[in-house]
Order: C-alpha cells, then structure tokens, then sequence
C-alpha cells in the first residue's frame, strides 16, 4: 500500500509534496485505484494532548502509572469501545489516540473532551488557564507548536 499527502484544489486531488508526487507517478494512467481519504493528524495537536496528559498527570495524585491515567482519561473522555460480556455487562475499554486510529476531525473533539476531564482533575484550574500552561508545556519539551 502506498501512501501519500493529497492537496484538495479546484481540478482535483493533487500531489502535497514531492515523496508524494514520486508515489502518484508509480500509477499508470486510466487504471482504476481505491483510497480511503482522511485528514491527517496535525503534529502540533498531537504535541498538544501529549502535554495535556503529561502536566496533568504530574498534578493530580489519583494515578501512579501514566498509562493507567492516560485510559482513565480516554475512558472519561468517552473515547472508548464498549465490550458486551457473555453475561451481559458493558465494559467500556479506552480506545487510542495514535495517528492511524483517529483523524484531525475526530481527534480535535476528543482532545477537548479530554482538555474537559484534566480541568475536573486539576481543581481550580480553569480552561484558558490550563491551555495557556499546556501551550508553555509543550513549547518547552516538545519544540514550539506555533
């Protein structure tokens, strides 16, 4: 499978950059190919969330393992999968925040729902003030988002 960065314009989809004119000119003209079309993630969103979770995480004291909160967030968050037990009961099971399971548009209303949660976590702290201190976050260590 090949993958490539497609920019919308008024004739078309139309190669992003140039590793993905170098995939597009592999295709043989007139000949039929499928692709699922998605936005992709956006690194410095990423980079965001991940400071999220990080600040919050140094912050609260109902978790000692990172990867146990980061799915209690998700699970309070709403991003998750619900599993029917053979006996009936629903267990909801957080789901991921990688780049392959979630585009730009889902991902956004994700992280604000989870931007949602760490303010209920972090007591006091409201929601300009927490994206302030994530931004600064960020910028410090994980290289400027802007």
């Amino acid at each position: 499978m090949a993958r490539m960065y497609l920019r919308k314009t008024l004739s078309g989809f139309v190669p992003a950059d140039e590793p993905s004119l170098e995939v597009a000119r592999k295709f043989k003209l007139n000949e039929v190919y499928r692709a699922d079309v998605v936005k992709p993630r956006s690194y410095r969103h990423h980079k965001l969330i991940m400071a999220l979770l990080n600040l919050t995480y140094a912050n609260q004291d109902l978790y000692t393992d990172f990867e146990m909160f980061r799915k209690a967030v998700a699970v309070a968050a709403g991003h998750v999968d619900e599993l029917v037990t053979v006996d009936g009961e629903v267990i909801r099971l957080p789901r991921s925040i990688n780049y392959d399971t979630l585009d730009e548009i889902e991902f956004t209303k994700v992280a604000g729902a989870m931007m949602t949660v760490c303010c209920r976590l972090l007591k006091g702290i409201g929601a300009d003030e927490l994206e302030a201190e994530v931004s600064r976050y960020a910028d410090e260590n994980y290289g400027a988002v802007a």
